[in-house]
């Protein structure tokens, strides 16, 4: 069975790029439905980001019961980020050591399980 992935895009609403795609990023779960995808306001949420520093928008942290595995800058259309998240749904990508965001992950996992 393939590990659930989940891509968390961090964003800012001040941030014309971020509103831009909003809309585009509500629609993946058409697109992609066996990800999880969860939209994480950084001025909203900043107590779960604790010392994490974002400073291009928008980041994707994309995980799952593997690791993380990856998080950094990415695509803002609808088909360069299906494009960009599939090789993650193949398990091609292999997680990164980047344990300081697991914790993120987990906080958004509980949340969503809450709505």
């Amino acid at each position: 069975m393939a590990a659930e992935v989940w891509v968390v895009c961090l964003c800012a609403q001040w941030c014309h790029v971020c509103r831009g795609l909003q809309p585009v990023f509500a629609q993946m779960h058409q697109r992609l439905p066996e990800v999880r995808w969860a939209w994480l306001d950084i001025e909203d949420h900043d107590e779960a980001l604790g010392e994490l520093d974002i400073t291009t928008f928008p980041t994707y942290l994309i995980g799952s019961d593997q690791g993380v595995l990856h998080f950094a800058a990415g695509p803002t259309h609808a088909d360069a980020l299906e494009y960009f998240v599939r090789p993650y749904l193949r398990g091609a990508v292999a997680p990164q050591a980047l344990t300081h965001l697991l914790h993120l992950v987990d906080q958004v996992r509980f949340q969503a399980l809450k709505l």
